[in-house]
């Protein structure tokens, strides 16, 4: 089971959400804290697969949340 996440996170964990966020298909790979990610992963806000780790739609939601402060639910499910 998931927990809610906060709208803060440690630094560390930011920064790793920020780099998943970053990722693109097909290029090679920003380094992440596998901890950090590991924890991301708790709260909903990234998974890991058989192509690695990678943001969730939660995940997007949260950074664009802490970008605008409005509560923006669902905009990065609209692509």
């Amino acid at each position: 089971m998931t927990q809610a996440p906060t709208e803060t996170l440690p630094e560390g964990h930011l920064r790793a959400l920020q780099s998943l966020a970053e990722r693109q298909p097909g290029q090679d790979s920003n380094f992440v804290n596998i901890a950090a990610a590991q924890a991301l992963t708790s709260l909903g806000l990234a998974r890991h697969s058989g192509g690695g780790w990678e943001i969730t739609p939660l995940g997007r939601n949260h950074l664009l949340r802490l970008v605008s402060g409005d509560d923006v639910d669902g905009v990065a499910n609209a692509r």
